[in-house]
């Protein structure tokens, strides 16, 4: 899924390889709230007949899913997602455009904000999200994954 992605956790260039990973991670992301209907319907039908432990447990953990990503956290933005496509666009518009910042511009998204890597100036002040590469940190990085939902681990306000 990864597949011209630089490693992780090094910073992200900024190429159309970049830029089709969040789209379809947007996809994916989006996908994912019909899949958690999926449980919370069967497990709804099936505590009408008879309630069962392991079925209740089904049924809340697809309606915490599904509200997860429809309560909204930044200016009561719905869905609540990780991969916005106005950020989507700012990093195509980065992608596309010349950046005049110095003589030899390399843009890398890092974790905190899009920077040039030869100057250091910073072109877009928003913190990355998790591009679905292959993780180094083993067990605790999915851990990390699956409480952030995709979301960055730092806010945009952090960065000085």
């Amino acid at each position: 899924m990864d597949g011209q992605l630089a490693p992780f956790p090094s910073p992200q260039p900024i190429d159309k390889h970049l830029v089709a990973q969040l789209l379809l991670l947007r996809t994916i992301w989006n996908v994912s709230f019909l899949f958690a209907l999926i449980p919370l319907v069967l497990g709804f039908l099936i505590l009408r007949s008879q309630p069962a432990t392991l079925v209740f447990g089904l049924f809340i953990g697809a309606g915490w899913a599904i509200l997860s990503r429809l309560i909204p956290t930044v200016a009561f933005a719905v869905p609540n997602t990780p991969y916005a496509t106005d950020i989507i666009h700012q990093i195509n518009e980065l992608r596309v455009a010349e950046a005049s910042c110095c003589t030899k511009p390399e843009l890398n998204w890092e974790v905190t904000a899009v920077r040039c890597s030869n100057c250091s100036f910073t072109h877009l002040a928003h913190a990355r999200p998790d591009l679905g590469r292959v993780r180094t940190d083993s067990w605790l990085g999915r851990l990390r994954l699956l409480l952030l939902d995709g979301h960055p681990i730092v806010n945009e306000g952090n960065e000085k």
